[in-house]
Parts: C-alpha cells; sequence; structure tokens
C-alpha cells in the first residue's frame, strides 16, 4: 500500500509541467441519483444547497427546481456530505460536515459568501469522520460535532475544539446532536445506541432512553423550536416522542407501519412545529397532530432528508437514495422528480449508435429501479430510461453492444445476456445465458452472428443462429475474465484475466499465456484500432501491432491502473485512455504511437468507460457525476458546468 501511494505521488508530480490545455467538458446526465443532504438559506428561502455522497454541493436558487453545481465547492471527492448547517447569526455561512468513504476522516468546511468559496476548519486531533453538526440557535458560537469518538464541542466559532465526552464508553458514534433552543449549554446526543443528554456543557452527562427498544439507532434528534420540552427521534426501531426534556419516550405508532421503522431523518415545518415529515426507507411519512398519527406520501423510495419551504409550507423537497430529488407543490399530495442540473450517477457502460448522430446509450448502476438502460436521442441534453423486461438486472449491466447491422442491442449482466430493439420490443433474456455473470461481450466476426462473452466463471461462445451456449476452457485458468475482445484482422480472440492476457488463433480450442511484452498482471479493458490492438491493465496500457503476438508499452502513459480504453471507429488514429488512480485522460493522435495527457481539473469525477460518437464526440461514463462529453471547441449545446 505505502508503495502504492508513493507511485501515485510520484505519478501526480511528474504530471504536473506535462499536461495539455484544459478541454472543454459538459455534464450531459442522466440527471438524479443520491442526495444525503439539503438545506435552505434562512433569508432566502428560494435558495437551496444539495450534499452528495462525492464531495459535491449543488444550489438552487427557485425552491428545488432547477440545480447547478458550485466550482470550486469543497474541492475533495470521496466525501459523504451528510449534514448542511446554517449559521443562526450569520444566513450567508454554512458549514458542510463530512465523512471520507475510504477511511475513518472527516472534514469541517465552511463558507462565508454563499457558497462561493469554503474553507477548511481544523480539528485538530479530532479529525475524525463527521456524522451530526448542531449550532446552538441561543449562541452560534457555540458548535458541536458528532464524530466516531463522541462529541467534540467549540465555544468560540470553531477556532478550537475540545472533546466533551471522554470517560463515558458508551458515547461512542455520535450519528446526531441538537441543542435546546434557548440553552446552549443543553445538548441532546444520538449514538449508534441510544442516546445522552448534558445541561452543563459537557461535564456531565445522562442516558435518556427510557420508552426506548435497547440498542437503537438514533438518526436524528429534532427539539419543538416553540416548546423545548418536546422532542422527536428516529431511529431504526421507528419514531419516538418525548414531552419532558428527552427523561422518557413514547413510540409513536399510529399510521407508521412496520416496514417503516427505519426511519432515516425527521422535519419539523417551520410555519407549523406540530406537522412533523419522517423519511424511511421505505418512503416518506407526515403528521399533522405532532406525531399522534401519520400518513404516507409516496412508497418505495429511501429519504435521506426532508426540508419545507418556511414561506410557503406548500413547498417540499424530500432527498433520495437513487431518485434524487422529489418536490411537492402541494404539501405533498403529490410528488414529482426535481433534478435539472443535479447528477450523482455512476455510468459503468456507454455507447453510440454509429449509424445515427447524437443517439447514445448509458447503464445507471447502483440506483435501483431508478437506473438501467438509458437513451438520449439529441446528443444527450434528454434521457429515457428503458428498462422493460430487464428485471433484477435493471441496475447490473456492465457492458452495451449494438449491432452495426441493425436496431438490435445486446446488454451483458450480471443476470445473464439481454437483446431488444428500442422502441420496437422490450428486453428479452437470452435463456441460454440466465444466471451467467457476465462482464463483457464482443461480436465474433463482421457478421454479427456469434458473441464471445466474458464471465465470472470464464470464457463463453454464443451462437446467435443456433442459440447455443459453450465454455471456452482455458486450461491454465479457471475463473474471472474481466474482458474480451475478437480481432477479425488477425482472427485472434483475446482474453484479459486477473492472472493476464490469453490468445487464441482457434477460436478458443486452445489458449496461449506466455505473451512478449505483457506483464503478468490483471487485465481491465481490450480495444482494437483498424491497425493496432489496446490492453488496458492494472500497471498500465500496452499496444500491439501484429494481432496481440507482441506488445509494447505506451510511452507517455503511466504505469498505474487502466480502466477504460477506446479507439474513435471514424478517425482510426484517435485513441484514449483513462486511469482509475489519478483521474487522469491519456490521447493519442497517430493510433497510439505518442500520448499526451488532457488535465480535466480536479473538479471532475473519475472515468469508467469511454467510447465516440459519429461526428467524432468522445464520450465518457464517470463513477458519479453521469456522461461527460469531452471536446477542445464547442459544437453541440449542452447544459456546461
Amino acid at each position: 500500500m505505502r508503495q502504492w501511494k508513493l507511485l501515485i505521488c510520484l505519478v501526480t508530480l511528474a504530471l504536473g509541467a506535462g499536461l495539455s490545455a484544459q478541454p472543454r467538458v459538459s455534464t450531459l446526465g442522466p440527471y438524479g441519483g443520491d442526495v444525503r443532504s439539503l438545506a435552505i438559506h434562512p433569508d432566502r428561502p428560494d435558495r437551496v444547497f444539495l450534499g452528495t455522497a462525492d464531495g459535491q454541493i449543488f444550489l438552487s436558487n427557485n425552491a428545488g427546481q432547477e440545480w447547478k453545481k458550485l466550482v470550486p465547492g469543497l474541492n475533495r471527492r470521496n466525501l459523504v456530505v451528510d449534514n448542511l448547517a446554517f449559521d443562526p447569526s450569520d444566513a450567508n455561512t454554512l458549514y458542510a460536515a463530512t465523512w471520507e468513504l475510504k477511511s475513518s476522516s472527516g472534514w469541517l468546511f465552511r463558507t462565508r459568501d454563499g457558497g462561493r468559496s469554503w474553507e477548511d476548519i481544523s480539528l485538530g486531533r479530532h479529525q475524525r469522520a463527521i456524522r451530526a453538526i448542531a449550532i446552538a440557535a441561543s449562541n452560534p458560537e457555540v458548535i458541536a460535532l458528532g464524530i466516531t469518538d463522541g462529541v467534540i464541542l467549540s465555544l468560540d466559532g470553531g477556532r478550537t475544539w475540545e472533546r466533551i465526552t471522554r470517560g463515558y464508553r458508551s458515547l461512542y458514534n455520535v450519528e446526531s446532536l441538537a441543542f435546546d433552543p434557548f440553552d446552549a449549554d443543553t445538548l441532546y446526543v444520538g449514538t449508534w445506541r441510544l442516546g445522552w443528554k448534558t445541561t452543563d456543557g459537557g461535564k456531565k452527562w445522562k442516558a435518556i432512553h427510557k420508552g426506548m427498544i435497547f440498542d437503537s439507532d438514533m438518526f436524528s434528534l429534532v427539539v419543538d423550536p416553540l416548546n423545548p420540552e418536546i422532542l422527536y427521534s428516529s431511529a431504526c426501531t421507528g419514531v419516538y416522542k418525548s414531552e419532558n426534556r428527552g427523561s422518557s419516550w413514547t413510540k409513536l405508532k399510529k399510521g407508521l407501519p412496520k416496514q417503516a421503522r427505519r426511519t432515516r431523518t425527521l422535519h419539523l415545518d417551520p410555519s407549523d412545529p406540530k406537522k412533523v415529515y419522517a423519511g424511511t426507507t421505505v418512503g416518506l411519512f407526515t403528521s399533522d397532530d405532532g406525531g399522534q398519527s401519520w400518513r404516507q406520501l409516496f412508497s418505495d423510495v429511501v429519504v435521506n432528508t426532508v426540508v419545507v419551504h418556511p414561506e410557503n409550507g406548500e413547498i417540499v423537497l424530500a432527498g433520495t437514495d437513487d431518485a434524487g430529488v422529489l418536490r411537492s407543490d402541494d404539501g405533498g399530495l403529490t410528488f414529482q422528480a426535481s433534478n435539472s442540473g443535479f447528477i450523482h450517477r455512476q455510468i459503468p457502460a456507454i455507447a453510440a449508435d454509429t449509424r445515427r448522430a447524437g443517439v447514445y446509450y448509458a447503464t445507471v448502476s447502483a440506483d435501483g429501479r431508478f437506473g438501467g438502460f438509458f437513451i438520449s436521442q439529441d446528443h444527450g441534453l434528454h434521457w429515457e430510461s428503458h428498462n422493460d423486461g430487464l428485471g433484477e438486472a435493471v441496475s447490473e449491466i456492465k457492458q452495451i453492444l449494438p449491432s452495426n447491422s441493425n436496431t438490435s442491442i445486446f446488454l451483458a449482466t450480471t443476470q445473464g445476456l439481454f437483446t431488444g430493439s428500442l422502441g420496437e420490443q422490450p428486453w428479452s433474456l437470452l435463456e441460454e445465458t440466465d444466471s451467467l455473470a457476465i462482464l463483457d461481450v464482443v461480436f465474433g466476426g463482421t457478421q454479427e452472428n456469434k458473441l464471445f462473452l466474458a464471465t465470472l466463471e470464464g470464457i463463453f461462445q454464443f451462437d446467435l443462429t443456433g442459440q447455443s451456449l459453450r465454455q471456452l476452457m482455458i486450461p491454465e485458468y479457471q475463473g474471472r475474465v474481466n474482458t474480451v475482445l475478437y480481432d477479425p484482422v488477425s482472427r485472434r480472440l483475446l482474453a484479459g484475466t486477473e492472472m493476464g492476457l490469453f490468445t487464441s488463433d482457434d477460436g478458443g480450442q486452445t489458449w496461449k499465456s506466455r505473451i512478449k511484452g505483457l506483464p503478468r498482471s490483471p487485465v481491465n479493458v481490450l480495444t482494437s484500432s483498424k491497425t493496432r490492438l489496446f490492453c488496458g491493465t492494472r500497471v498500465g496500457l500496452f499496444f500491439s501491432e501484429d494481432g496481440g503476438k507482441n506488445w509494447s508499452q505506451c510511452e507517455g502513459v503511466y504505469p498505474i491502473d487502466i480502466a477504460a480504453v477506446q479507439a474513435n471507429p471514424f478517425n482510426p488514429g484517435q485513441v484514449v485512455a483513462a486511469d482509475s488512480v489519478a483521474n487522469h485522460l491519456f490521447h493519442s493522435a497517430d493510433g497510439g504511437i505518442r500520448w499526451e495527457i488532457i488535465n480535466l481539473g480536479t473538479q471532475r469525477s473519475t472515468i469508467a468507460s469511454l467510447t465516440f460518437g459519429p461526428l467524432g464526440e468522445l464520450l465518457a461514463g464517470t463513477l458519479s457525476e453521469g456522461v461527460y462529453r469531452i471536446e477542445q471547441a464547442r459544437s453541440i449545446p449542452a447544459n456546461d458546468q
């Protein structure tokens, strides 16, 4: 691990002086995805801030109807922005409390100019994952943070911090915080195991979970701003209410089904605190009588955060997993997706129709029924999902293979191989491949009468004419095949595995493993231009000019994990590659001999897939920001960032 980190640092330093000019990058969609937090500006309630799970913050100036990403924003990736909190004394000051996906660390950021610039607030030795933030309304200099080690408190607006939960073994893994609205010394704390309270700024603590089911994760705590005797808490066991400052709790059940007990967030309508919203893992619920009875507003969506317009209670915004922002203009009677400009999408596969300009295909993973297969017929300006027939495979699409001769499309999924024709029929599973975990698929020749499949179980050949499937055994290797390529010029079949590259000259009957010039490293991707083959590995990019017999390392492409490679079929001299480590895009204009590094900037997501359109446009599927179009000069209108 140390050597790998050192390599990344050396590569980053080496690139500093050699990067080409930053190109124009447009974000095309499909819009939507995961929302982790929402916050409404206290003085300008049409301004709404949104936090994602990849360190990005979006802003809406029209109450959530349209969104725009803040640039540079926090200027960090892999941060979950679970909490956004305004300073009660300064509406232009907003805090973003975060935790890092790949470590136990967390950071606190602050903007004093409405999001145009952000500063990193040092937490000193308490730099841990931050799961909660609370600012005392009666004294905004008092700020509490919930971290994995307990609660840290600042009495001077974030300049210094002290851990106030030392000595309390159960006061760890803090998930929620709330100050008494009139007393900055009184703080309520929810942990991954029930709750606590202090009335003297943390000198003494008292457990407050009488009436709660033991071992409840307290996801949120809310104090009635008009009556501090009343508290609400949401937990993995349901919704609770206290009418005596937390001394005892009553579970709220009427109208809340058992399936809704895992309640992730609570929100009080600022114009009527008796109106309570509960965001659960099965939808959104509301109560008009302080939690005594509930009704469901929508179902089958995980709700992470809810806000209500303080001047117009009819406007309700719900931030969700997968579905993005859902907005109501009628007090919750109906909700519609409101994601224009907002995107937090993973695009593992992307393709362009080679016969129809401006027709793009993309797959969205990890978004359940809101993901799947998408098509755009207007250069990426608008996208429509087309998932009929995919069933459970909707979020497991690994590769898209459009036919070059008709309207058929094949989808490689972990549930088998699907085929369909857009606008004519739903997707259908090729039954012989049922439950086969397919990672890649290519045609076995220009006639398109057979397919080669790279799967978790090895490499297979599928005969489209006879609808038959057979496994092509590699004697030296049984296991996962990541990628497959058939070279029609040499008629050679190539299989990229976790143990390197294997080639066959007889359609998979026999295989060679000793490939000159290639390391025995896992192979991620294979592709070809008219004159060369390319092999992307975890230790760099290689090319072959003799159909895969001999390989050479691509000079100018650093020896790091290559995630995607694509040659332009309309201009074979143009080849691009992307890595998964330092987030660079490599470009060759001479068929892969010499390479330059295109600087996409620090604000861009990691690229997972690449393709070219028939107009020569370069498209990239990313890990968190949907589809990019990358170009040096403007050619097609789009929503730019």
